[in-house]
């Protein structure tokens, strides 16, 4: 069976504050790039691994073309099977949400479906299995059939900030998880994992470019073979930075980024168990002349928080 693995795909008709270009119909085009894939490919199953869309209530509107999309592309040959992230859960539940009416919307065929948690799906004597944002992985069956999990949590190959703590890494998922193919999703950040076994972790990353932060990012997609247990990496079609960005904004944003990892970095040792975290905050400015725009960030976030 031939698997094409997908990342975060972030669907929304909302134009990104750092694209010049028309994002939404440049959108569309890569996911039917992406499906154009698949069928040229003879691509079974398609795993999403969440995020699929970047809200749970995105406009009618969005919700209708890519529904459209969808009925055009999944027929017969091919099933969209997917799990939730973040960004398609409605106050960390399922229901409610585009992703779960999208599913409803296929109830007839069947060829988009959501993997519940602790269900088994079989196509092709292939065994799927899902675990959604927030959810427990499934233990996988011991038995000889292919087995393939999408999970939706911050699984990395390194750091992708030098203060990042809440992550599990990729090697040692692989060894704790015994499934011959993992689709994950939440880092946008992408890398593939293969054990000396053959057992493979596929982490495609963000499928589209929405922040100025990923000028450089080429999106790809991943055609998986699970006889040859051989993968390929089909990158999708971009224009060039400078041509949909609003490049006055780069390099601002990356002194503003190393900014605010240094500030972080400082806070833990520079620290009064005698203050609040706030003041304790509110005091590291003081010292280092934080500039206002990060200060600013901290602050309107804690507020928001509250």
């Amino acid at each position: 069976m031939k698997i094409l693995c997908l990342g975060d795909l972030h669907l929304d008709d909302k134009q990104p504050v750092n694209r010049k270009d028309d994002y939404w119909p440049t959108t569309k085009g890569k996911l039917k790039f992406i499906f154009d894939v698949a069928y040229h490919n003879g691509a079974e199953v398609i795993v999403s691994p969440g995020d699929l869309t970047d809200s749970p209530s995105i406009s009618y509107a969005a919700y209708g073309e890519i529904l459209d999309i969808l009925k055009t592309w999944l027929h017969d040959q091919t099933t969209l099977l997917a799990c939730f992230g973040q960004h398609d859960m409605k106050y960390r539940t399922m229901k409610n949400t585009a992703l779960s009416a999208i599913e409803i919307a296929f109830s007839d065929c069947g060829n988009f479906k959501i993997i519940q948690e602790n269900e088994e799906l079989e196509i092709n004597n292939v065994l799927f299995y899902g675990s959604s944002y927030g959810q427990e992985i499934p233990p996988a069956p011991k038995n000889d059939k292919f087995k393939v999990l999408a999970v939706h949590r911050m699984i990395i190959e390194e750091k992708l900030w030098s203060q990042q703590v809440e992550y599990e890494a990729s090697n040692i998922f692989l060894r704790q998880h015994n499934y011959d193919l993992i689709v994950s999703g939440d880092n946008h950040r992408p890398f593939i994992n293969t054990t000396k076994g053959g057992r493979t972790l596929i982490n495609c990353g963000a499928m589209l470019r929405s922040n100025i932060d990923q000028l450089d990012h080429k999106p790809f997609v991943v055609l998986f073979d699970t006889e040859t247990k051989k993968y390929e990496r089909i990158f999708i079609p971009i224009a060039p930075g400078e041509d949909v960005f609003k490049m006055d904004e780069v390099s601002l944003t990356k002194e503003r980024n190393e900014n605010l990892e240094v500030f972080i970095s400082g806070l833990s040792d520079n620290k009064s168990i005698d203050l609040t975290f706030e003041d304790n905050l509110r005091q590291y400015i003081k010292d280092n002349a934080v500039d206002p725009s990060i200060s600013n960030i901290i602050f309107d976030s804690m507020k928001k928080e509250k």
